[in-house]
């Protein structure tokens, strides 16, 4: 009888298949190729962060060094201006110390000789400021105040400076040491011609007007120079010119 039944003739013959080494290569080269894809896009993303990271650095090295460029100029600016003498220097007495006399003399008398005979007082709070104008006409006052006690109640010293109208200008808080000594510089205030007096005063920390008189002092009559430099220098300064003709021939003559 005819065997009439399907042959399969790779699960049949014994022989084996070579379809699995023609792949081998092909599979070889795809993983290779995404490995070599996997360590690039690494690559790629650590060098990003590298530079996102040198980018960072040199941001924070920029804003350090215009910090350092500001913080060089203010202390140059407030150098210049610790050196410079200013137009006036006026000494800031006790505020009860430039009462009219002659109406009390006899509190007077008593007061100076108890002061003689009691124990030395404490040092008076006094001050001395000094004027100085800057360019385009506003000035700044340099104040050193001394006498100062330290304060626990919540109050402060301040320097005022009062205009000839308008109200007082806080110069800015007087911060002592252990000697009772303070030190502060104020710019950008009123024209030279402006000024009237100045004053320390013993203020709460959150008042914004002038409190308790301490010591002041008056400021002279000033005028302002900023705007009295001539813009050519004078005929007189230029060089004397050539003379030519006659006139330089004469002038040899009187030479000879």
């Amino acid at each position: 009888m005819t065997d009439t039944r399907p042959k399969f003739a790779r699960l049949t013959e014994g022989g084996a298949t070579n379809s699995w080494k023609a792949a081998a290569p092909a599979v070889v080269v795809v993983v290779a190729l995404v490995a070599l894809l996997g360590y690039l896009a690494s690559s790629v993303s650590t060098y990003s962060q590298k530079a996102m990271s040198a980018q960072r650095d040199a941001d924070d090295a920029h804003q350090q060094s215009t910090a350092m460029t500001k913080q060089l100029g203010t202390m140059q600016g407030d150098l210049a201006l610790a050196r410079d003498p200013g137009r006036t220097t006026v000494l800031l007495a006790p505020a009860d110390a430039d009462k009219p006399a002659g109406t009390n003399a006899a509190a007077a008398t008593t007061k100076a000789a108890a002061a003689k005979t009691d124990a030395p007082a404490t040092a008076a709070t006094w001050a001395a400021a000094t004027w100085g104008e800057a360019a385009g006409g506003k000035t700044w006052m340099r104040v050193n105040a001394y006498g100062l006690e330290k304060l626990e109640n919540g109050q402060s010293f301040h320097a005022w400076l009062t205009p000839a109208s308008g109200d007082p200008v806080d110069l800015g808080a007087l911060e002592a040491d252990q000697n009772g000594s303070a030190y502060l510089l104020s710019n950008n205030l009123p024209a030279l011609d402006q000024g009237k007096s100045v004053a320390l005063s013993l203020d709460d920390s959150s008042a914004k007007q002038q409190g308790k008189v301490l010591a002041k002092a008056d400021l002279p009559k000033l005028q302002s120079t900023a705007a009295a430099a001539p813009a050519v220098p004078p005929a007189t300064n230029a060089a004397p010119q050539a003379k030519t003709g006659e006139t330089t021939n004469a002038m040899h003559q009187q030479g000879k």
